[in-house]
């Protein structure tokens, strides 16, 4: 990207920084500066009015001039430029002047005719080619008064200077959006384009033109229609087109570049000659292919690609008098996936809207609207005809303390927002230490709070963050997934201790099966479309039938045996996920060995709930609430842990049994979460030797132990560290009573227990028992 100093200052003021200091910024700011050229013009060059023209008496090719320069008498210089005969101001080096090159300028007969000085081309002078012949001086470079030094005009007195742009910043491939990031640098205005009062036409663009969109259009598009009676190049627009290596000899063509390069808007304009139909309107047809592939037509035809190219058959040229104006924006990542998938060819201009050409078109035509006004007779539409897309703006949130942690030093909030401020950032919701920040939409690449740092960091400035050993602090891996893991591996480690095999099974279920047995099913608009095999129509909402497969299958392997789980993903009907464990336990309780003579116990439901509780640890059981059919009526209940319900276990029920081929089988299902282990504090372990005591107590028969339990529980004896049933015994002798014997252990953490405090203690548990469940010692 080149850029002039000049140039810059249409859109930031430069007063009081030097070259050097400008150079330095840009480097700082990461717009590094690959070349940096200062043009200054030579003494005694000075603005001559040329008062006639007429050919050399002997020689064709020279005109004789007679050229004021401010002095008494007009200078007469021999030029064998053609272009002289058109020029009112031109640049004359008179008799003393060193031009480059050290081509000093001297008296001279050329021909037989004296010559006076020389009438300069830019070459001559040291500046870019601005075209062929001698340069014709106009007052875009301020009031021409013959004599004046030309080094008194700050135009010719300019800096061009280069800049190596990384792909990311397209944002900074013109004149305003370079001095857009020099404004948050040197912490100054940056000035807006001001609409100029223009000429404009009596019909509106509505008239002229008819737009029609098909579907949704991912591209902003804008038209204004031009009438155009004379145009032309001021000097000073020519020159600094040829300090940046855009000069176009086509004068709207040179126009659109001058506009593009100084707002980073892309610009076409067509002949609207050529476009217009009979009734003498311009139809216009615009529809997407394919997401960054926007296409504008005309009658069939087609103009252009959005951001990819033109069709140059109906471009503009000098000769139009009607020009169609066409300002666009379309996002780079979906423009340039479409080019690369298309392989469709592209212009030049592609290389800005690849990177990002500016989103805000209307700047374009508004800087447009102000050259051709100074610089001719054109007419503009009143109002333009404009499409927008459909889009969301990028909102990042900002925290500060992580902001500053990512730059390695703290800086103050004022500056933070200032910086985003003047990039184009707007800043809201701002608190303490955290505010959001809606993203420009030139600024593409910025996705994420490091990158947010980094615009902070290099207009701050990386020399001013003072240097720091490297602190490498690792994170903390200790995540809510890695505690689950670590559980879920634990809880598979006791069930192989205690002599189950895991088993792994479809998430899919066969419906059929599912409301057979009265498990819940998903609404069938949320089945799945295409499952493996017709069965598998839709997800588990249990495990337990996954696992009364699997052991159906290891029954015609011959095997008696079946200890089997899993943990796994159910789904309710909404097709929510969570985690449960089942298991299941059919046939024999264990293998066949000599201390058994062969013949293994069959599993039951004690057996079933000590292996259960080898797994997943103390639980206790309550009257069954599940009613699906996989449950016994008379052997089963809901699993307890802690104090909530966490699932539930049953001996199979007989039909079920009966319908996979299983004899004595026992199956649970649980939640996972349930499982997962409370925080416990550590209460310090007592030196002093505990006892055991033993009450026998005879209690209503429907009594549950349940109501026994929460009796002790809410009894809060410190010395009373545990208790547990060791008998229950009914005999018609007891009639509507029952014998309950339960065990406790008592401890001190002082000191050892006297005979005193052991019956004290357990005088008062009787004493609870009686009164809360009616409870007498047998």
């Amino acid at each position: 990207m080149i850029v002039t100093r000049r140039w810059l200052e249409e859109f930031i003021n430069l007063e009081g920084i030097s070259d050097q200091q400008l150079h330095d910024t840009f480097n700082s700011i990461g717009l590094e500066v690959d070349g940096m050229q200062r043009f200054q013009m030579p003494s005694k060059v000075v603005v001559g009015r040329v008062l006639s023209c007429e050919k050399h008496p002997d020689a064709d090719k020279l005109n004789l001039c007679r050229v004021d320069v401010g002095e008494a008498e007009p200078l007469q210089i021999v030029c064998g430029a053609a272009n002289v005969r058109e020029a009112e101001y031109v640049a004359v080096a008179i008799v003393g002047a060193v031009l480059p090159g050290d081509f000093a300028i001297k008296p001279a007969k050329l021909r037989g005719v004296e010559s006076f000085g020389m009438i300069c081309s830019s070459s001559e002078l040291g500046l870019p080619e601005t075209g062929a012949g001698i340069m014709i001086l106009d007052e875009s470079l301020g009031e021409m008064i013959p004599g004046k030094p030309l080094a008194e005009y700050p135009d010719f007195n300019d800096t061009v200077i280069e800049l190596e742009l990384t792909a990311n910043r397209g944002d900074c491939l013109s004149i305003r959006g370079v001095a857009r990031d020099l404004s948050a640098a040197l912490d100054r205005e940056l000035h807006r384009v001001e609409s100029a009062s223009v000429e404009t036409m009596s019909r509106g663009i509505a008239r002229i033109v008819e737009l029609h969109t098909h579907g949704r259009i991912e591209a902003d598009l804008l038209y204004i229609f031009v009438e155009k009676e004379r145009l032309i190049l001021p000097f000073l627009m020519r020159l600094r087109l040829a300090m940046v290596d855009a000069l176009n000899e086509n004068l709207f063509d040179a126009h659109l570049a001058y506009s593009t390069h100084a707002t980073g808007v892309i610009l076409r304009a067509y002949d609207a000659g050529q476009l217009k139909d009979e009734a003498g309107k311009i139809p216009l047809e615009i529809g997407q292919k394919m997401p960054g592939f926007v296409e504008v037509t005309s009658g069939g035809r087609r103009l252009s690609l959005v951001g990819i190219s033109s069709n140059l058959e109906y471009a503009a040229t000098d000769d139009s008098d009607e020009i169609l104006l066409e300002a666009s924006y379309i996002d780079p990542e979906l423009l340039v996936p479409a080019v690369a998938e298309t392989g469709e060819k592209t212009d030049a201009l592609y290389y800005r809207s690849s990177r990002g050409s500016e989103p805000e078109i209307s700047l374009g035509t508004e800087y447009l609207k102000n050259r051709c006004h100074v610089a001719g007779e054109c007419r503009f539409s009143k109002t333009p005809l404009s499409l927008e897309s459909d889009r969301e703006d990028r909102i990042l949130s900002v925290d500060i303390p992580k902001l500053n942690a990512v730059i390695g030093q703290e800086i103050p909030k004022g500056t933070i927002h200032t910086i985003l401020k003047r990039l184009g950032f707007v800043i809201h919701h701002a608190g303490a230490e955290r505010f959001g920040v809606t993203i420009p939409r030139w600024r593409h690449d910025i996705r994420n709070i490091q990158d947010v740092a980094e615009e902070i960091l290099r207009i701050v400035g990386i020399n001013q963050i003072q240097a720091r050993p490297l602190d490498l602090t690792e994170q903390n891996r200790l995540t809510e997934s890695t505690r689950r893991f670590r559980i879920r591996r634990d809880l598979r480690q006791r069930a192989v201790a205690e002599g189950f095999f895991e088993a792994v099974t479809y998430a899919f279920a066969d419906r059929k099966l599912l409301e057979t047995y009265g498990f819940p099913v998903l609404e069938e608009s949320k089945d799945l479309l295409n499952p493996i095999v017709e069965e598998f129509s839709t997800l588990r909402s249990t495990l337990s039938l996954n696992l009364l497969e699997a052991a159906r299958r290891n029954v015609s392997y011959g095997k008696k045996r079946i200890p089997l789980f899993e943990i796994g993903s159910v789904f309710d009907t909404e097709r929510l996920e969570h985690e449960r464990m089942a298991f299941l336990w059919s046939g024999e309780a264990e293998e066949a060995s000599v201390s058994n003579q062969g013949k293994p116990p069959r599993i039951d439901f004690a057996r079933f709930v000590r292996k259960l509780g080898g797994v997943i640890g103390a639980f206790r059981l309550e009257r069954c609430s599940e009613t699906h059919g996989l449950i016994h009526p008379y052997q089963s209940a809901t699993v307890w842990i802690g104090d909530r319900p966490a699932g539930w276990l049953s001996k199979l029920h007989p039909k079920a049994a009966e319908a996979f081929g299983l004899e004595e089988t026992f199956i649970a299902e649980l939640e996972f979460d349930a499982l997962i282990p409370p925080h416990i504090e550590a209460e310090p372990v007592s030196n002093f030797q505990g006892t055991f005591k033993d009450l026998s107590l005879l209690v209503n028969r429907e009594l549950p132990y349940r109501t026994m339990e929460e009796a002790l529980e809410k009894l809060e004896e410190p010395l009373l560290r545990r208790f547990f049933p060791i008998d229950r015994y009914e005999d018609e002798q007891l009639g509507d009573q029952k014998s309950m014997t339960l065990r406790f252990f008592l401890q001190s953490g002082e000191g050892t227990l006297s005979d005193e405090a052991i019956e004290g203690v357990m005088q008062r548990i009787l004493t609870t028992l009686q009164e809360a469940c009616g409870a007498r010692l047998r």
